[in-house]
């Protein structure tokens, strides 16, 4: 079925009246769209590189296709699912997007209330405490009938967790099932902050409640995701199968919503997470670091001395690489992020989300990569539901 729509927009192209590329068309219901290469109109491409498209989409198809000149297939794209083309300029100057109009609507799909915890700064250490980072979520595989801890991932809202592409779209033998929030110490069912007095004794014990595992009902993979030459667009949202109840060890944390928080830039930030990837399960408590900021220049040089073949794009971001602790405290797909003014309140606000292609625990100067989220904040909205 796959083979045949794919084929079905080829003929259609063949014989529909030539679009120069980003063209103005219009769709069958006569909206406005732009002629563009069908990888870059999220929506249709999802349907058509599925494992088994649905049929019912064939009709639409037809009336959509265009051609551009060099391009085998395309489609008369909606503007609000149009993908930019991909780049591979490399600059310490963010292209951030501007959200439009009619995604206000999305913005109020995340929490006002969120990123709040009593450690959203730095402190000596590489544990955390419990209840420090509530947004940490945990993503569960089965793997030869076993279920096992892999990629982590953040809850930005009471439905969705952001986490990486690489961790969703895994080898064939890992198939993803669950996120579960309220994790700290993955070896205990109760996790507790123990207070001891100067002689070792237990003065004051505080626990949270048991770890919660929420399914996975569907996600979404940004449709430019490049695995696994360069993890450009390494970017996924995972929605859970029921709304989350917030609780002290569950919360989400914050995005960057407004233009003062998409043009910061800081000197250092905080990654956090068990140390783990999809194919290695890592620490068994959560762990934290501080991995300062390095220039994509820079970040490409070094990548370059290790002789790693990935280019690097303003859709990337690097930190870390002085030691080799730092940045494997992260998980992949995990979150780094840094305490910020969110809305004239200090909060925690997540940069950037854990990439993949360089293991940066074994390099000592080879920075981590993140993809760079105030560059998908448009994704982000176009792609989460109530």
């Amino acid at each position: 079925m796959k083979a045949s729509l794919l084929g079905l927009l080829t003929l259609c192209g063949l014989i529909s009246s030539i679009v120069a590329q980003d063209a103005a068309c219009a769709t069958p219901d006569r909206k406005p769209g732009f002629c563009v290469e069908i990888s870059r109109c999220q929506n249709i491409y999802s349907i058509v590189s599925s494992p088994n498209p649905d049929p019912k989409y064939d009709k639409y198809i037809r009336a959509i296709a265009c051609t551009v000149p060099g391009e085998a297939r395309s489609v008369c794209c909606r503007p609000s699912e149009v993908v930019a083309k991909s780049t591979t300029t490399t600059t310490t100057t963010p292209v951030v997007p501007v959200v439009r109009v009619n995604q206000e609507d999305k913005l109020a799909l995340l929490p006002e209330e969120c990123g709040k915890n009593a450690a959203v700064r730095i402190s000596g250490g590489n544990k955390t405490e419990v209840f420090d980072h509530p947004w940490m979520v945990l993503l569960q595989y089965r793997h030869k009938g076993e279920v096992i801890g892999g990629c982590g991932g953040s809850l930005i809202n009471e439905r969705y967790v952001l986490t990486a592409a690489h961790c969703i779209r895994t080898r064939s033998s890992l198939q993803l099932i669950n996120a579960r929030l309220g994790e700290h110490t993955r070896n205990s069912a109760i996790d507790c902050n123990v207070y001891l007095d100067p002689e070792g004794n237990e003065i004051e014990r505080d626990c949270a409640d048991p770890a919660e595992d929420y399914a996975v009902e569907s996600f979404v993979v940004h449709p430019d995701f490049n695995r696994p030459r360069r993890f450009s667009n390494d970017i996924g949202l995972i929605r859970l199968d029921r709304t989350v109840v917030m609780k002290h060890h569950i919360q989400p944390l914050c995005l960057p919503v407004t233009e003062d928080l998409r043009t910061k830039q800081f000197k250092k930030y905080l990654v956090t997470g068990w140390g783990a990837t999809e194919n290695q399960t890592g620490s068994d408590v959560l762990l934290k670091a501080e991995v300062p900021r390095v220039s994509n220049e820079v970040c490409q040089q070094r990548l370059v001395e290790n002789r790693l073949n990935i280019q690097l794009t303003e859709l990337q971001m690097c930190a870390g690489g002085q030691d080799l602790v730092d940045t494997c405290s992260g998980d992949s797909g995990g979150p780094l992020g840094m305490s910020s003014n969110f809305k004239g309140v200090d909060r925690f606000v997540q940069y950037g989300v854990v990439s993949a292609g360089v293991n940066s625990c074994g390099q000592k100067s080879v920075p981590g990569i993140y993809a760079r989220v105030v560059n998908y904040m448009e994704w982000i909205l176009d792609n989460i539901q109530p």
